[in-house]
């Protein structure tokens, strides 16, 4: 018997949506020693995650490996991609 794999979301959130976001960053001394604080605010959460600096490296390169398949530019609903000049 296999397991699925977990969806990339939670499909049954329905504050799920796209708007704007902010990623950020510090170092914080733990108990378990020096760790990444990853934080990541929307409008309807708050997410910290304290990382290695493997676990940090790994992010890292997912979202850039991620980020690079991206096809085309996602234009926010209303908003219109600026003309070149």
């Amino acid at each position: 018997m296999t397991i699925p794999p977990d969806p990339p979301c939670d499909l049954g959130n329905e504050l799920l949506a796209a708007g704007p976001s902010r990623l950020t960053g510090s170092l914080a001394d733990t108990a378990d020693g020096q760790r990444f604080m990853l934080t990541i605010r929307t409008s309807s959460t708050t997410l910290s995650v304290f990382l290695t600096r493997e676990e940090a490296r790994g992010w890292g390169e997912s979202i850039i490996r991620l980020a690079a398949s991206m096809n085309g530019l996602a234009v926010a609903k209303g908003l219109r991609p600026m003309k070149p000049s």
